[in-house]
């Protein structure tokens, strides 16, 4: 939630507003969300939806309920268009998540507005990167984060207020046989101790699947390679 907060107040947004969606909630009839949330906790005058926007008991409610209910109680609701540019489909949390599961980071950007990025703890792993010359942060994402696919992916990771080009690699390290998944950041022109940090991970592209290598010199050729195309890709503004 802290990411998405942060993103509102960046586009504009003077405060956020968390609802916890509970058992007395999810039985609220349409009117009584208005009425009782809408208008009487948050003191709505303007409500803006989207144009598919359900709401209530079983989602009983649309925007033609919004509309007149809001106008009953003295505001306004407003209906923006949900479809995505070029008539694609609509644009959803659902439809996002899907897409970063299956690793399409750049079209999750398309209807993001935004590059996807995953918050969590720099935590201790196995230290075998340093020992081929590429030291990674293990970025431990909240549990009920979405995590992108298997696979290696040019982006950004920020630290602070700085910004440094990175290629993430998330998976289970085949050529190690390591079973547990991770999300591990190699950061270039980096040199620092990140553990125990909050960091923010950015994916822009993908660049290719998790593969199983012959050995350490064919794995560090290829993690050179991966490396250098991020870095293209940043420096290309792509």
């Amino acid at each position: 939630m802290d990411v998405r907060r942060e993103a509102l107040v960046r586009y504009g947004a003077d405060e956020v507003v968390e609802i916890p969606f509970d058992l007395e909630l999810s039985r609220k009839s349409p009117e009584q969300f208005v009425r009782d949330v809408l208008v009487g906790d948050i003191g709505a005058a303007v409500v803006v939806v989207g144009e598919n926007f359900r709401f209530g008991y079983r989602a009983a409610g649309d925007f033609g309920d919004l509309d007149r209910l809001m106008r009953e109680m003295g505001g306004e609701a407003v209906a923006v268009d949900v479809r995505a540019a070029g008539g694609g489909p609509d644009i959803s949390s659902t439809r996002i998540r899907a897409l970063i599961a299956e690793g399409k980071v750049e079209e999750a950007a398309g209807l993001l507005g935004r590059a996807f990025v995953l918050r969590g703890e720099v935590v201790v792993g196995d230290r075998r990167g340093r020992t081929i010359g590429f030291p990674t942060a293990n970025v431990l994402p909240d549990e009920e984060a979405v995590v992108p696919a298997y696979g290696v992916y040019a982006g950004f990771v920020l630290v602070g207020d700085q910004e440094f080009v990175a290629c993430t690699n998330v998976g289970v390290a085949p050529t190690f046989a390591r079973t547990d998944s991770r999300v591990e950041a190699y950061l270039l022109d980096f040199d620092g101790d990140l553990y125990g940090r909050t960091v923010d991970v950015g994916f822009t592209h993908r660049i290719r699947g998790e593969k199983k290598f012959s050995g350490i010199d064919e794995l560090k050729e290829q993690i050179q390679n991966d490396v250098e195309t991020a870095r293209s890709l940043a420096k290309n503004g792509r």
